[in-house]
Formats: structure tokens, C-alpha cells, sequence
């Protein structure tokens, strides 16, 4: 897999590039999107296949690092004695 983050200042222009990255480009693996807490808006691809750098570098956004887990989901801890 081979991971890349770009985040936007709208939802709107996040999921154009999914669509664009997904249809035109023809890029498989898993996309993740969401809101982050300073209200911009990331897109994690998880890529099955390197993309080319022509193709990031005509893509809007902002690229970010990924603070990643690994692969594995991030467990909350539920405070000892709440049922």
C-alpha cells in the first residue's frame, strides 16, 4: 500500500478529487475522508498502486504527513467504573 494525504478547506473540493482519483485515474485501495478538529477537510489514499507524481502534483489541496496507527484501528478507553 502506498499512502497519501491532502487536506482542503472544503468538503465539496475533497470529494471531487476522491472522484477524480477513483474514476479518471483509476486508482484502487481504500479513501478516507473527514473532517479534521481545525475544520479542514482530509482525504488518506491508500493506494494499491504507486501514483504517478505528474498526477499529485495537478491535484488541488495541501499535502500532509499521515500520523497513521499502523494499520490498526486506535482504541478510546471507556474510564474504569461507567457502565
Amino acid at each position: 500500500m502506498h499512502s497519501i494525504a491532502l487536506e482542503f478547506t472544503s468538503e465539496e473540493e475533497m470529494r471531487a478529487v476522491a472522484d477524480r482519483l477513483w474514476n479518471k485515474h483509476g486508482v484502487t485501495g481504500e479513501l478516507e475522508m473527514f473532517q479534521t478538529p481545525s475544520g479542514t477537510f482530509r482525504l488518506h489514499i491508500y493506494a494499491e498502486k504507486p501514483i504517478k507524481e505528474s498526477i499529485l502534483e495537478k491535484l488541488p489541496g495541501k499535502r500532509v504527513q499521515i500520523k497513521g496507527s499502523c494499520g490498526a484501528a486506535v482504541r478510546a478507553e471507556v474510564p474504569s467504573g461507567s457502565n
